[in-house]
Order: structure tokens, then C-alpha cells, then sequence
């Protein structure tokens, strides 16, 4: 089957991926503008507004409610809007990479911020097992551990389900809800704490996509490594993330493919899909900056975009967005636009 997949081998910190097609389903068929300070806290001090255009108030961090734009992401000036009926063709792109510069720094994982503090809830709305604690001693069934409070993903794998709330650091009213799932048969050595604490270090703008996960799949699924095939770290898209690894890029990768697929096929009525995102406006972005994400990126242009909103994340964090930006404008304002209409997910 057609899946977006993502390799445990990467250039530098580029996650290697492939996939066959944009409109990629999962294997079990399961159905902002941003301020480059992301990573300081401002939410303590009065006298630190956000930038004047955002419409935060003072001491409020521009990723709270903000404004999504009406209408299509528009392209690069001066290009159609109308796909184009072959390959994306990479000759005349200048084989400049961004990987070379950004991030900076590659970090691990403890070096990554905080961004958040997760916490198990102890209730939920899905008919299926859920634990509320994590020892499971207590769940939405009436017999609760990790070995019976399970279900089936297929005939040979089954996960453990938690409903997790998301708390911001900075601005502690910001929440949002998703669901995680820990293989429990074949077992892992990671743990929904484990796991909780790599998903805090994803920057708040990025959160978005575990919800999108989770309303219209099963949510963000640790899974062994025999359900992979070729060696393969990750596969993510609008309904699932299935991943083998909590490296932090290899997340932040697939949560490019989540958010792209949100808004390339949509959310009526909240959000009316942008067919054309990959083709031709994505194109048209990289042809305009002549440059390249990373060797990976080269794929194709949704593995291009994958790679850009990882590069996008990281350099948040470090502090690089402005430099990030001028060097891949285009890229830069499509895929901001891609992070605010995230938002328009249900919390």
C-alpha cells in the first residue's frame, strides 16, 4: 500500500523518507505567524507584547487564538496556480541545501525546550480501552492493565491508548488534547512517560497535528519495529503518525506531512481544502527561493515540504527564523500559513 514513509538514515539531521503519492492512506487503514523568540518566556512579564500585528494582548504569546487569513494560500508572485501534469522537475534548482545551515546546532533531545507539560487525563470519549493512569489501574473498562486494556491495530500488534492534555509553559491557559498509543504486544521499553516527555519538547505552533492525528485517526502510535517495512523509522500523514522512534526531527518531519494533508484536503466547514498546495504552489515556492531543503527533500516536493517544516521547527527553537526566512522566503510564508491554519483544529 501507498504510505508515507520516513528512515531511520538522515544526512546530517535530515530525516530520510519516501513515499509514493501525496494522498498516501496509513497501513491500517485507519481513518501563524510565529514570533522567532518562541522558545523565551514573555508570559510573566507585563511589559512584553508580541508584535503589533499579531492582536495579542501584552504578555500573551502570538500563538494563542490567532487569526487565521480567509481565502487560498496564494503563490509565489508572477506563478499559476493550475497543477502541472508531470514530475516535479529539479533540474535549474540550485543545488544549495538548506540542511547545510539550519539548524545550527543538531541538539538532543534533553536540550530541546519545554514547551509544554502533558498530563494522562483520567477520562475519554473513545469506546475503545483507555488508560488513565500509567500503570493502567485505572481505565474506561471494567478489567485495567497494560496487558488486558489493549486494542488490536492488527493480528499481530496492539497498543495501549492514553488521552494526554497538552499544558503551554508560557501561557498555562493554552491546552490541547490528544491521544497516544504504546505498543503493548510485541511490548516496548518506552513508556507513556518516556514518550510524554519527548512530545513536550515540540514546539506549541506544532501541537496542532497530534490533534489533527487524533480526530481523524487513532492519534500518534509508538509502535515495535516489526511493524515496519525496509527499515523504516516513521510513516505520517492526516490521520495517523506511526513511528518506531521518538527522535525529535523524525516528528517534527512527519508532523510536516500532518499538517500539509490538513491543509491540502481540508475541514469542512472550518477549513475548505487547497488541492493545488503541493502542486503547483509548493513547487512554484521552490523554484522562486532556488534552493533545496536537504538530500531527502529532493524526493519529491511533499518530502521537500516534510523536510522544510522540520528545518522550520528547529530553527524556531534556536532563535534562526529571520535568517531562515531570507534564505527561503517563499517556502517560509506558505509553510507559516500551513502552521496557522492548524489551528483551526478543534482543541
Amino acid at each position: 500500500m501507498n504510505r508515507t514513509m520516513c528512515f531511520l538514515a538522515m544526512l546530517l539531521t535530515a530525516v530520510a523518507c519516501t513515499s509514493n503519492d501525496p494522498n498516501d492512506a496509513p497501513k491500517n487503514g485507519s481513518a501563524t505567524g510565529m514570533d522567532t523568540g518562541a522558545a523565551t518566556d514573555t508570559a510573566g512579564d507585563p511589559d512584553t507584547a508580541p508584535p503589533s500585528d499579531t492582536g495579542a494582548a501584552p504578555g500573551i504569546p502570538d500563538w494563542v487564538d490567532p487569526e487565521v487569513p480567509e481565502g487560498p494560500i496564494a503563490p509565489p508572485d508572477g506563478s499559476g496556480t493550475d497543477p502541472e501534469d508531470t514530475d516535479f522537475d529539479w533540474n535549474g534548482i540550485d543545488g544549495t541545501t538548506l540542511a547545510d545551515t539550519f539548524p545550527s546546532e543538531s541538539l538532543s533531545w534533553t536540550a530541546y525546550p519545554q514547551y509544554g507539560t502533558a498530563r494522562i487525563l483520567e477520562w475519554s470519549d473513545s469506546e475503545t480501552c483507555v488508560c488513565f493512569d500509567a500503570e493502567c489501574a485505572t481505565c474506561n473498562a471494567e478489567d485495567c492493565s497494560t496487558e488486558t486494556c489493549t486494542y488490536d491495530l492488527n493480528d499481530q500488534h496492539a497498543l495501549t491508548k492514553y488521552h494526554i492534555e497538552m499544558r503551554a509553559t508560557d501561557y498555562a491557559e493554552h491546552t490541547l488534547s490528544f491521544e497516544v498509543n504504546i505498543s503493548a504486544n510485541p511490548p516496548l521499553a518506552l513508556g507513556i512517560e518516556d514518550a510524554l516527555a519527548r512530545l513536550e519538547r515540540i514546539p506549541v505552533e506544532y501541537w496542532y497535528g497530534l490533534r489533527v492525528i487524533t480526530e481523524f485517526g487513532h492519534g500518534i502510535q509508538f509502535l515495535h519495529a516489526s511493524y515496519f517495512a525496509g527499515g523504516a523509522a516513521a510513516y505520517g500523514g492526516m490521520n495517523y503518525i506511526d513511528t518506531r522512534t521518538v527522535d525529535l526531527p523524525v516528528l517534527l518531519h512527519e508532523l510536516g506531512h500532518t499538517l500539509e494533508q490538513y491543509t491540502r484536503i481540508g475541514n469542512a466547514p472550518t477549513l475548505e481544502g487547497q488541492a493545488n498546495i503541493l502542486n503547483p504552489i509548493w513547487r512554484n515556492a521552490i523554484r522562486s527561493d532556488n534552493n533545496r531543503t536537504s538530500a531527502y527533500g529532493n524526493s519529491n516536493e511533499w518530502e521537500d515540504m516534510a523536510e522544510f517544516a522540520r528545518i522550520h521547527a528547529q530553527c524556531l527553537i534556536e532563535g534562526t527564523l529571520d535568517d531562515l526566512e531570507a534564505a527561503s522566503p517563499e517556502r517560509f510564508r506558505i509553510w507559516e500559513r500551513i502552521l496557522l491554519n492548524g489551528t483551526t483544529i478543534n482543541p
